[in-house]
């Protein structure tokens, strides 16, 4: 008799079937890492045949072109860039929201989105799995006066730990992030998932050399080239330092930044104040439909953050066979491997400088060093990253169906 109850009450776990709730304080059309990897998970969920459904803040004025994503109420937190973070809202709408029926939630951020997720897997008596996209220890300087303080650091480590054991079952992109849980005492399962691309997208240009005219640039100028947020915590300001330490020694190559953010006025100022300001180049904001195009122009992917989780935009460069040359930090991880396909340097301005003089000097080398970066891409196709999603999913419900089932019998052995 217990089979027969436990045949009928268990979850249908074919591939294609399950319902998916994607819950993130950051979505088109902010670009960053975070909305970029679940525009691609998203996507690659529903080509293998799930329902999935996005919970995001409402950004005013912009209308979603993709079905599936429900905007919540939100209030505008910084002004530059413009960032939202979502309200609850009323206790009508939280409730009709729990009503809505799903196999699985996916929270990506801790903030209230992330717990709306938690109240509707608790109501739902549902799973929930977490993402730690982000260590909210290294963001407090956002926080005005009081974010460099001991008190707001102690604080922002108690909210990590916290919030990220209300998940089942924690995800986290790079081995780096599962080290530093540990640490935070986080006691739920973890397990390290990779971030992904389609990786076909950037193994060509469509358009070589568009933007080496746009920028006026000969054909043999060297373009060392940095995408991301124009944020203080990406160290931009030493990649400019670094660049006119070594510009008189390669007269050819070029500093090139893609991306916006709030540092950018200041970041153009430090650039103003080089003898190689017109060497230094600021794009703003690149249509990722041309991403690829600019990453094949550049001859040398930078980065000198030290804040990263598992950069999309590393992957994006490797697959695009670029050599790299960044400062060390675990997240590249994988990614990066000194003397293969580029160099980890110290936080130092001369070390740097002079790792990219001697890179950029040996033709043979870039040419090897790509070769590799897009031999290493293979490992971070969306694909893959999607498939151990899956597995994690179905495996996620399956406990729970299995703790829910133990509850009801225990239930009924006392009653």
């Amino acid at each position: 008799m217990a089979k027969k109850v436990a045949a009928e009450s268990a979850p249908k776990l074919k591939a294609g079937s399950l319902r998916i709730g994607l819950f993130t304080d950051t979505y088109a059309p902010q670009v960053n890492g975070v909305s970029i990897s679940l525009q691609l998970v998203s996507e690659g969920l529903q080509r293998r045949g799930h329902q999935v459904t996005i919970f995001a803040p409402r950004i005013p004025g912009y209308k979603d072109d993709q079905p599936g994503v429900v905007r919540l109420p939100s209030l505008k937190y910084l002004n530059d860039p413009p960032i939202y973070v979502a309200v609850l809202g009323t206790p009508r709408s939280t409730w009709s929201l729990t009503r809505k029926h799903f196999d699985v939630l996916h929270a990506h951020s801790p903030l209230t989105v992330g717990l709306l997720a938690y109240f509707t897997a608790s109501t739902k008596n549902l799973p929930l799995i977490y993402t730690y996209h982000t260590s909210i220890t290294d963001y407090t300087h956002y926080l005005k006066v009081i974010g460099g303080t001991g008190v707001i650091r102690h604080a922002a480590r108690w909210f990590s730990t916290t919030s990220t054991n209300l998940g089942d079952q924690i995800v986290v992109p790079s081995p780096k992030f599962q080290r530093l849980l540990l640490e935070q005492k986080v006691t739920k399962p973890i397990v390290t998932i990779p971030n992904g691309i389609d990786l076909s997208n950037f193994k060509t240009a469509k358009n070589p050399t568009s933007f080496r005219n746009k920028l006026g640039l000969k054909p043999d100028a060297q373009i060392l080239l940095s995408v991301g947020r124009v944020d203080p915590e990406k160290r931009l300001d030493f990649l400019i330092d670094a660049f006119a330490r070594m510009a008189n020694q390669i007269p050819e190559a070029q500093l090139v930044f893609a991306g916006d953010g709030n540092a950018r006025k200041k970041l153009e100022a430090h650039a103003a104040n080089t003898n190689v300001n017109d060497r230094i180049h600021f794009l703003g904001m690149v249509n990722r439909a041309e991403l690829p195009d600019l990453l094949h122009d550049a001859s040398i992917f930078l980065s000198a953050s030290t804040t990263e989780v598992h950069p999309i935009s590393v992957i994006e460069a490797i697959a695009s066979s670029l050599p790299l040359v960044a400062v060390q930090d675990e997240a590249f991880e994988g990614m990066i491997v000194e003397n293969e396909n580029g160099h980890l340097t110290p936080l130092n301005v001369d070390v740097f400088s002079q790792t990219l003089v001697k890179l950029l000097s040996d033709p043979e080398k870039l040419k090897r060093y790509g070769k590799r970066s897009a031999e290493l891409s293979e490992n971070f196709s969306i694909e893959g990253q999607v498939r151990t999603l899956e597995h994690l999913y179905m495996e996620a419900i399956l406990q729970n169906w299995r703790g829910s089932l133990v509850s009801r019998i225990s239930a009924r052995l006392k009653f």
